[in-house]
């Protein structure tokens, strides 16, 4: 009895998809390399000029930004740079393993292969810098007090932190106000960017990119494919 197309396409699936994630781990800088060159894109794109450093940290976007907080006395300048602030990229990007997996798994030449991870990963890269901007842009609109009254406590402007967390929190809000990205626009931004794009994406690039394969999948009959394969037996 011939394996049907289903199991065969499960099993495969089952095997190539561990190797994915495993060589996506292992590859994980590269794999952030494209990403966080994006994300800075997008992120100057939604709030121009509201970076003042963006890289690659490993596999974390690293980025800072400086925050005004010249109206509050007894600290020693009036601006401030908030650093050491970083995504995860991972977080965004398992969807590329995901979509490398089940590839691999439903086509049936390399060549295939390759062209469909090339147009697959392309977009992918797109929708995860855009997940990593809108967090990073999150981060910074709804944690720029706290930020910055912990970085002042430990330089030893603790009286004087919280006065300047309250100051910056104002700041920022007013850029992105300004900007027409409100909290609850961002955050409703943030979610879909974390919770729908990683997931959805690679399915739905990988579905319209085996539409044949998979209408092979559904049309399959085993009766009527031992029946054939008897009749030709006979014959």
């Amino acid at each position: 009895m011939k394996i049907s197309p289903l199991r065969e396409f499960i099993w495969s699936a089952m095997l190539w998809l561990p190797l994915m994630f495993a060589l996506w781990f292992a590859l994980s800088t590269v794999v952030a390399f494209p990403i966080v060159r994006l994300a800075h894109v997008f992120a100057d794109l939604l709030m121009p000029d509201l970076l003042s450093h963006a890289g690659q940290n490993f596999a974390q976007f690293a980025y800072a930004y400086v925050v005004d907080i010249s109206g509050v006395a007894g600290l020693p300048g009036g601006r401030l740079e908030i650093d050491e602030q970083s995504v995860n990229v991972l977080i965004y990007a398992y969807s590329m393993p995901l979509f490398c997996g089940l590839v691999v798994a439903s086509t049936s030449t390399w060549r295939s292969t390759f062209v469909q991870w090339g147009i697959g990963l392309s977009v992918l890269a797109v929708t995860c810098a855009l997940g990593v901007a809108l967090e990073a842009l999150y981060t910074i609109r709804d944690g720029t007090g706290n930020a910055v009254a912990a970085a002042l406590a430990e330089g030893g402007y603790a009286a004087v932190a919280a006065q300047a967390g309250q100051a910056a929190n104002a700041f920022i809000a007013q850029r992105f106000d300004a900007a027409g990205l409100n909290v609850d626009l961002l955050a409703l931004a943030r979610q879909f960017g974390y919770l729908i794009l990683p997931p959805v994406v690679p399915i739905v690039m990988w579905i319209l990119l085996n539409r044949t394969f998979l209408e092979s999948l559904v049309g399959w009959d085993e009766d009527a494919d031992e029946a054939d394969s008897a009749a030709r037996g006979d014959a």
